[in-house]
């Protein structure tokens, strides 16, 4: 009886555990790369995968040079904006050639997901997003879905920037480039607890529920430049 042929990218989908997929993960904030290898590594879902981190695209190059059909990397806005650029494209298009998928971890609206989905991101994480939805978004790129969620949605308003003081502006741009309260009170020589009032005082200005809705509302009002920029 002849055995039928299954294509690498069908076992990839289907989970069949011959396959070994790598996971890597391109961020230059050791807490977020801890965070997500963690969120990956405690799942069963990726009980089998090879996870593995890097601070910026120069540690993790031999790593996505190795990316093969159904892996999936997740990269910061810093390595997203040097992989989009002319030294990178070429790196960009080989990875989407070979069935590698690319997700964001960065704090930009859902209004930029349209922009981001043309120009080879699958998939965009929330910086504060619950270990679930990291799983849940390898799962959506394993599987060649985009993963844009509508809840990222901002519900306070540009104009409304204005209420904030200095303090809390400048806490809150720092909110759009990844950084946790621990390392915003450390970059701005504050306490955790002075941070966290700050961030509350944030939500409740702009009328938001959570830190993604109000680094998005910040992002409708600068756009993705300003963020670029902040990397630059």
């Amino acid at each position: 009886m002849m055995t039928q042929m299954i294509p690498l990218e069908a076992q990839v989908l289907r989970g069949v555990s011959a396959l070994r997929q790598t996971i890597a993960i391109v961020h230059a904030v050791p807490l977020m790369r801890l965070g997500l290898v963690e969120a990956l590594r405690g799942s069963s879902v990726f009980s089998k995968s090879k996870v593995v981190a890097f601070a910026n695209l120069s540690e993790g190059g031999a790593a996505l040079a190795a990316a093969m059909p159904g892996d999936v990397i997740l990269l910061d806005t810093q390595a997203w904006t040097l992989l989009e650029g002319p030294g990178g494209a070429p790196q960009l298009q080989a990875l989407k050639a070979r069935g590698v998928t690319v997700g964001l971890v960065a704090a930009v609206g859902q209004d930029a997901s349209k922009l981001l989905s043309g120009r080879g991101i699958s998939g965009l994480l929330p910086p504060d997003a619950e270990p679930e939805r990291v799983v849940a978004l390898v799962e959506d790129l394993t599987a060649g879905r985009a993963h844009f969620r509508q809840d990222d949605q901002p519900q306070g308003t540009p104009s409304r920037l204005s209420r904030l003081s200095s303090r809390q502006f400048e806490i809150l741009e720092l909110m759009t480039r990844g950084l946790l309260n621990k390392q915003i009170a450390w970059e701005l020589g504050l306490t955790e607890g002075t941070v966290k009032s700050h961030v509350s005082a944030i939500l409740d200005k702009l009328g938001c529920d959570r830190r993604t809705q109000a680094i998005a509302a910040f992002m409708q009002c600068f756009g993705v430049g300003h963020e670029r920029a902040a990397f630059a």
